[in-house]
């Protein structure tokens, strides 16, 4: 019974040491003492196995338990004297920082000697095991007690747990050994169990570690070995409880106990087989080994002051929209990127900008399964990951239609306040790396910072925008008070007609005053486009108002043609401002082609729709004026002729009643503009006069 009970306890022992080497290893630091402590755990681990193989029935000479013992005994000693280092000032403390590490040194060297060379052996070999061992227990215990009781108050927090532990082995074998004396022989229940106190003791020294930063180390390990590592420590630390559990219900079992012990093994080992089959199970500890084994793949200060430099740098020329996408290629290395934004009216993601690759002119649907899954989940798309295993990506179809054309690797929701504000879709970047959770953690905290700033930009544009038709309406008040004086002035010259018609004098002040207010109110008439905002809906005859509006526009070149496909075309709207609207569409266009050009206004049906095309051969626009600059209020290409509220007038009023508009242009060969607007059926035609 006291051999299994060593061999278990010493086997805890080694497997402790080992876990404890790979948890120092993974630290990656450079410093000395983290070198120093590595080693001492792997001769510990050794150590163990070396006397739990004793256990086994192998009978190891005790020449070769004095060169383990005195390994362990030198290789703890060596790291108490590294701590030593920083207190050395007297004979006394250097005799106390080498003397141990000495001795343990030249005891071991006896113990090979004693192996090679029996006959050399002038003590014998158990005296030499049991004084050494006391001796070096004392230099080990007086050197923890210094370091501890000399160490700054903050040190203490760390060596706290480091002194309990090696105090703790060094203390146990101080007894052990001294028994021995007073005995004369070492007990077995006693040198049994000391596996079991020298394990529960490994745990003190990882917390130590774990608080001392300056004890890590600088050796690399790639996470694939340490998984593979701590996977064979697991398997084996498991495969040992199994056999001890089984060596216990085969005492225990009586006639049965054999049986009952074969069924018991091949239980355990078919449940070990399903948990190293589970790719779950796996994927799960890899995470587990990355997070508490390894250090953060990234600096995440330097991360963040890098993406904040980024977003805000002053004298980037790139607009903000390019800045977050370039931001986001950089942390995964891709060499180009796309970015996606809602639009206004939430029917779909347009791409409004590019990095490195021309843009796309498609509008992703806002129901389709990219969008609604990136909303929903707010995870990173890897696309190489969804083709080996979909099913991870619950609800995710990248080959419907609305997103097959996308060529990506990674795509990155954009979410503010848990919505969808847009995402950004990025390329295999060129050296492939498998992205980890930290990389998935980084890529989606920067989204959601890229996303804020959008918003915030998004939110005092529209802001600015508020301000500026604010700073209309004033102007629209100072134009109606000079309206006002205008009407006065006219008012004056009605009301003194009758007394002075025949006085040539006033006759010509009177022209005059006419002249200059036709001046003014001509002016007023070409700057002021804003009408009331409330306005009665009426039944329209669409083809008439378009007729009337190519009438108004015919006193200018090119002249605009109309084609009217035959009969009523009727819908309901505000007939002014949608008479202004197809009024400023041909002006613009005329304003946009030379004389000898072409400006066409057809009206056609389209099933419960109709619309009307405003064509022109014009200099036409390019993507970036249409989607940035032509629907933006008082952003105007005519100086101060023009106020740059024409298109968005359109595109307002056709909102308005229920309509829609779309600009299809290229640069040098002119524009197409449709609007659309729905056809009244019969049963809503009202009892109203129609126009």
């Amino acid at each position: 019974m006291t051999a299994n009970v060593q061999l278990l306890s010493y086997s805890l022992a080694a497997v402790a040491f080992l876990v404890l080497a790979l948890l120092l290893v993974a630290g990656n630091r450079h410093r000395d003492l983290g070198r120093i402590l590595v080693v001492a755990a792997v001769l510990s681990a050794v150590w163990a196995a070396g006397l739990a193989y004793d256990a086994t029935g192998a009978d190891l000479r005790l020449s070769r338990v004095i060169v383990l013992e005195f390994a362990f005994d030198g290789a703890w000693l060596l790291f108490v004297a590294a701590l030593m280092r920083e207190a050395i000032g007297s004979t006394g403390m250097r005799i106390l920082r080498y003397g141990g590490v000495l001795l343990a040194a030249g005891l071991f060297v006896c113990g090979i000697v004693i192996e090679a060379f029996p006959s050399l052996m002038l003590v014998s070999a158990g005296s030499l095991l049991v004084y050494g061992s006391l001796s070096t227990s004392l230099f080990g215990l007086v050197g923890i007690e210094q370091i501890y009781r000399n160490a700054r108050s903050r040190e203490r927090r760390g060596l706290k747990y480091l002194a309990v532990a090696l105090g703790g082995v060094f203390a146990y074998d101080l007894f052990m050994y001294s028994s021995a004396v007073l005995l004369g022989e070492i007990s077995e229940l006693v040198w049994g169990t000391r596996g079991f106190v020298v394990a529960s003791c490994v745990s003190l020294i990882a917390v130590a570690t774990r608080r001392t930063a300056s004890w890590s180390v600088s050796i690399f390990v790639s996470r694939q070995i340490v998984f593979y590592g701590a996977t064979l420590v697991a398997v084996g630390a498991y495969l040992i409880l199994v056999g001890f559990a089984g060596y216990l219900i085969r005492r225990a079992g009586g006639d049965w106990g054999a049986a009952v012990q074969v069924v018991f093994s091949s239980i355990a080992f078919l449940f070990l087989s399903i948990l190293l089959f589970s790719d779950r199970l796996r994927a799960g500890f890899r995470v587990f080994i990355s997070k508490h084994f390894f250090e953060n793949k990234y600096d995440y200060r330097q991360e963040w002051l890098r993406l904040i430099d980024t977003l805000t740098s002053p004298g980037d020329e790139l607009s903000l929209q390019k800045r977050g996408l370039k931001a986001l290629a950089q942390i995964v290395g891709s060499q180009s990127g796309l970015l996606w934004l809602a639009n206004a009216d939430g029917s779909g993601y347009r791409c409004a900008t590019s990095w490195s690759t021309p843009p796309h002119d498609y509008t992703i649907a806002a129901d389709s399964s990219l969008p609604r899954f990136l909303e929903r989940t707010g995870w990173v798309v890897e696309r190489r990951e969804y083709d080996l295993a979909p099913d991870r990506y619950e609800g995710l179809d990248l080959a419907e239609s609305s997103v097959d054309f996308l060529d990506f690797e990674f795509a990155v929701p954009l979410l503010n306040d848990s919505a969808l504000l847009g995402f950004v879709t990025l390329s295999d970047p060129e050296s492939r790396v498998g992205l980890n959770f930290e990389d998935h953690d980084l890529l989606k905290t920067a989204g959601k910072q890229i996303a804020s700033y959008l918003a915030q930009e998004i939110a005092t544009e529209q802001l600015t925008e508020n301000r500026q038709f604010e700073a209309f309406n004033k102007l629209t008040a100072y134009i109606m008070h000079d309206l006002k004086n205008l009407i006065a002035q006219q008012s004056m010259v009605v009301e003194n007609a009758q007394r002075h018609k025949n006085n040539p004098q006033f006759i010509d002040d009177a022209i005059e005053t006419i002249k200059g207010g036709v001046v003014r109110m001509r002016r007023v008439i070409d700057h002021l486009s804003q009408r009331s905002a409330e306005r009665p809906v009426e039944r329209i005859e669409l083809g008439k108002l378009v007729m009337q509006a190519v009438s108004q526009c015919a006193d200018r070149e090119p002249v605009p043609r109309a084609i009217v496909e035959d009969g009523h075309v009727w819908v309901r709207g505000d007939r002014d401002r949608l008479l202004m609207a197809v009024y400023h569409a041909i002006r613009n266009a005329q304003d946009a082609t030379p004389s000898e050009g072409s400006v066409s206004v057809e009206l056609k049906r389209n099933g419960a729709e109709c619309a009307v095309h405003v064509v022109d051969t014009g200099s036409g626009m390019d993507r970036d004026f249409i989607e940035n600059r032509l629907f933006k209020p008082f952003d105007s290409t005519k100086g101060t002729v023009g106020m740059g509220i024409g298109a968005y007038q359109i595109r307002e009023t056709l909102r308005m009643s229920g309509g829609r508009l779309n600009v299809d242009s290229t640069p040098g060969a002119g524009t197409r503009l449709t609007m659309t607007i729905a056809i009244e059926s019969p049963s809503d035609a009202g009892s109203g006069d129609g126009t």
